[in-house]
């Protein structure tokens, strides 16, 4: 019986013990460097039971005694004051012991230096600046504002990493590292760093901890390009335009780790800084009066940011006259209003100089500025936190005159009754005040006529004019001071009316109306087959050669002669072939031929050769005989009973002899 008793002891006391479990070795360190700093110790808890103490035992290895007993306020961690430990320069043995129950057990011992453990908090990347590759990296300082050792790594995404230390100098205000990479390329970076122990017993200790990994961060590529950006402006109503601004984001691998966008608005004239808005998103809405108004916008990654892309929003287009529909003007200034004014010399272009202020009135400052110089102002105000424009409109201090007259006066569209007169408007730094209307003079024939046109017109039709009158325009503006100088020009009116009357047009349209009718008529008829087909020429087959256009060679005629004996009246004179016959016989291809008496010799008979003629007869044409109004006789003076008369006819040559009278009543032909 005693002896299962004491068996059953021992196995509880086995059960229990075994339900202690030490914990690690503790570990003391403080924070910097600085002697007067006490010390923290942190472990780990392996024990599962929840019910545990632990007591930290610090043991003096010189004296072979205790230094101090410390339990834990926190389950791993405990502070020990540098009071309670003495002197911290001399080598000590640490422990922690865990209570469980009635049992307790150790944790294993660390001989330590106390003065020597040190370890830094982890790094904070407070900026990181990249451009061109390289990627500049500030760190915040240790608390005792001394220099570090630190280990950095990098990586690109899912890649293997890459580290080196490099050290940093004491009494700087910040830590700053130099890491290459590769350009437009995402990696991830981690830093860690530890104290530069320079004390003599800590010279050449181990002693000094590394602080924890810092925080690991994705390091994008810088943004390179401006945000590019839509302005839409909405009707402005009741003083105020509504603005909706978007924008685009950066790449991707810009806007890695998030991209904020920072706006920079000058809305409110009688500020002298531009309020700061900074929003993640990629729209930003806003209400300006109508005064002239800039934003600028940036977009910002942990890297750096885009260059800066300015907005500019112009006023309302410049007022010749106060807008009679915006309110009167405000009889009190405050901050809630807002007076802005400046100098308009050519009408339209706002200065670089304006003036503003929220304490005066428009009466407060019309006699400040220069007279007979336009101006321009606007009064806003500032309602249920919106702003508004309440007036604008141009003012003169004092006006006078013009200055000068119009320019480039010319006269168009003459006629006999009317011409048109044009202008160039007066510039406003010539005007020296509003400009009330033009006054025209129009002078002909001793007489002249007045006209006034509005100021915002450069033309004018004068009419009633009469037929080639010379006349003189002249043109001057008028301001409440006085009429300007004048710009003159002179022309003539023509004569008479230009172009048809309208009886001629009649005429001619009624005429051009029966050529087409005429036309359409012919043209029906001979698609409609209306009229008879009109027959056409029948032209023999046989072709009219040129002699050019036929064989050249030689062609021998026969001829034969033959003697017509002609019937004539002895007291009836023969008469000679007059020239007009003769001419006639030629233009029909025909020739004469004389022929010499026999005495002569050779004769009768010419050659061919010398007969030049444009054209052969037709041999078609046989058949055809040769009629003249009346016989022609060719006679010689010098053998009158012999004289012959040649022909051509059908091919062949004919000579005709006439020979003395004949008794009365006999014929006779001799053919030869």
């Amino acid at each position: 019986m005693r002896v299962a008793v004491l068996v059953l002891v021992v196995s509880v006391s086995l059960t229990e013990a075994a339900r202690c479990v030490p914990t690690s070795s503790p570990q003391c360190y403080k924070n910097s460097t600085k002697p007067d700093e006490d010390f923290i110790c942190e472990w780990d808890e392996r024990n599962p039971e929840k019910s545990q103490t632990h007591i930290l035992h610090i043991w003096d290895t010189v004296k072979n005694s205790f230094r101090t007993h410390v339990k834990c306020s926190k389950p791993a961690q405990a502070y020990l004051h540098l009071e309670e430990l003495g002197t911290p320069s001399r080598k000590t043995d640490i422990w922690v012991q865990t209570q469980v129950g009635n049992l307790t057990c150790n944790s294993s011992k660390t001989s330590v230096i106390l003065e020597c453990m040190v370890k830094y908090s982890k790094p904070q990347i407070i900026r990181m600046k990249r451009s061109a590759g390289i990627l500049n990296i500030t760190l915040d300082k240790p608390t005792d504002n001394k220099g570090a050792i630190y280990e950095i790594r990098w990586r690109k995404r899912d890649s293997e990493w890459q580290n080196t230390t490099f050290e940093t100098k004491d009494s700087t205000i910040k830590d700053f590292h130099i890491l290459h990479l590769q350009n437009r390329t995402i990696y991830q970076i981690q830093l860690r760093r530890q104290a530069i122990l320079r004390s003599h017993p800590c010279k050449d200790s181990l002693h000094a901890l590394w602080s924890d990994w810092s925080q690991m961060v994705d390091v994008p590529s810088e943004i390179r390009r401006r945000p590019v950006i839509r302005c839409v402006e909405k009707n402005p109503e009741n003083g105020t335009r509504d603005i909706h601004l978007s924008w685009d984001a950066p790449l991707p691998e810009e806007s890695v780790g998030g991209v904020k966008y920072i706006l920079k608005l000058l809305d409110w004239p009688c500020h002298k800084t531009k309020k700061k808005k900074q929003t993640t998103n990629q729209t930003y809405n806003t209400s300006i009066t109508y005064s002239e108004a800039r934003i600028s916008i940036i977009a910002r990654n942990k890297v750096g940011h885009s260059p800066e892309r300015h907005i500019f929003i112009p006023a309302l287009k410049h007022l010749n006259y106060c807008n009679s529909d915006m309110p009167s003007n405000i009889p009190k200034a405050d901050n809630n209003t807002c007076l802005e004014w400046y100098k308009l010399e050519d009408g339209e272009t706002r200065p670089k100089t304006v003036n503003s202020s929220n304490n005066i009135l428009l009466k407060d400052i019309k006699n400040e500025v220069d007279h007979f110089v336009r101006h321009y102002y606007f009064l806003h105000i500032k309602r249920n936190k919106q702003y508004q424009t309440v007036v604008m409109c141009p003012f003169y201090s004092k006006q006078k005159a013009p200055i000068n007259g119009p320019a480039n006066v010319n006269i168009s569209d003459i006629t006999h009754e009317s011409a048109v007169v044009h202008w160039l408007s007066i510039p406003v730094v010539e005007q020296q005040g509003f400009l009330q209307h033009y006054v025209i003079w129009i002078s002909g024939q001793g007489n002249t006529k007045f006209h006034q046109v509005p100021a915002n017109k450069t033309s004018f039709l004068i009419k009633d004019l009469h037929p080639g009158v010379s006349y003189t325009v002249s043109i001057s503006g008028r301001t409440e001071a006085g009429n300007g100088p004048n710009s003159t020009v002179n022309f003539e009116t023509h004569s008479k009316e230009m172009g048809l009357s309208w009886q001629d047009q009649t005429i001619l349209i009624v005429c051009v109306v029966a050529l087409l009718c005429t036309i359409i008529c012919s043209v029906a008829a001979r698609r409609l087959k209306l009229l008879p087909d009109v027959p056409s020429p029948v032209v023999d087959v046989a072709e009219f050669r040129c002699p050019e256009e036929q064989d050249q060679r030689w062609m021998i005629e026969e001829v034969h002669e033959f003697i017509l004996l002609l019937h004539q009246d002895p007291g009836k004179r023969r008469e000679n072939v007059t020239p007009e016959q003769s001419t006639l016989l030629q233009d029909f291809g025909l020739v004469v031929f004389e022929e010499e008496d026999e005495e002569d010799g050779e004769g009768g008979v010419s050659d061919l050769s010398s007969i030049k003629s444009c054209c052969y007869p037709n041999p078609s044409y046989r058949g055809q005989m040769l009629q003249l109004p009346e016989p022609f006789h060719m006679t010689d003076s010098t053998s009158r009973d012999n004289d012959t008369e040649s022909t051509y006819r059908d091919g062949l040559f004919f000579e005709t002899r006439v020979l003395e009278s004949l008794p009365s009543g006999t014929d006779q032909l001799n053919p030869a």
